[in-house]
């Protein structure tokens, strides 16, 4: 700033008056090209962000149509790749194996459970903001002239799809675990943010394996899972709850 204050020193003061209208003018407007820049960056990102979605979509949707044509073995990554219109690399972006494509609906459904915590009321308990998103239905009346997806029952009766499912299960644990121990302000090391990612995991294997063996059940025996949940957990996360007591010796209690 020094150097400009000795130029303007030496300038003539029409000259002066010249520069700062300059300034004065070139400001704003260099304001508003940055602002005018962060609104594009936001939605080319927001842009981006539809654009992956979609792809994914797609890929799952290529993947169950070739299912309902020629079975799970008459599928391979490339033919998704083809019918969904990205190059077999694509594919790999996106998912590892075959199987995930499948099991990709598993995915978006443990991303609206981390979103149904995140956005809820700080006085609900998370057990209360999860259970919409535990018992919607999974698989949604179709228009009859609109072939079916095979549903969760169907895909597990194949080893390679049910192995994989046991295998993303942690995986989505940990993701779950994570976002409870964020959004309740867990320290490093405290297992409760793990405890309460494993009990509502468990209560989706045991809607899976109703699925599974008795598909009409399926949402009762999640029903009944979640109630066996919520008699020990029903307060964890709620804003302004009591804390439990800790034993003081002899036998645990149990709350």
């Amino acid at each position: 700033m020094e150097p400009v204050r000795r130029a303007l020193a030496s300038t003539p003061g029409s000259a002066v008056a010249l520069i700062l209208l300059h300034s004065c003018i070139l400001a704003p407007v260099q304001d508003s090209s940055k602002r005018d820049t962060g609104v594009m960056s936001q939605a080319e990102a927001g842009l981006r962000a539809r654009k992956k979605q979609q792809t994914r979509q797609a890929l799952i949707e290529a993947a169950l149509r070739l299912y309902r044509e020629r079975g799970l073995d008459g599928v391979t990554v490339a033919e998704i790749a083809k019918e969904a219109n990205v190059a077999p690399r694509t594919f790999f972006g996106y998912f590892e194996t075959k199987e995930d494509a499948f099991l990709g609906r598993g995915d978006d459904r443990i991303d609206l459970l981390i979103e149904a915590i995140r956005s809820r009321d700080r006085r609900t308990p998370i057990l209360t903001a999860v259970r919409p998103v535990l018992l919607q239905d999974r698989e949604p009346h179709r228009r009859q002239q609109q072939p079916a997806n095979p549903s969760l029952s169907e895909l597990l009766h194949h080893p390679s799809i049910a192995g994989r499912l046991r295998e993303r299960w942690n995986r989505w644990e940990d993701q779950l675990a994570g976002a409870i121990a964020r959004d309740v302000g867990a320290g490093p090391g405290d297992p409760e943010p793990r405890v309460v990612a494993a009990a509502i995991t468990g209560a989706i294997r045991v809607a899976a394996a109703a699925a599974l063996e008795q598909p009409r059940r399926r949402r009762q025996i999640a029903e009944r899972a979640f109630e066996l949940l919520s008699s020990g957990l029903s307060r964890y996360g709620a804003k302004g709850s009591m804390p439990r007591e800790k034993p003081t010796g002899g036998e645990p209690r149990h709350t």
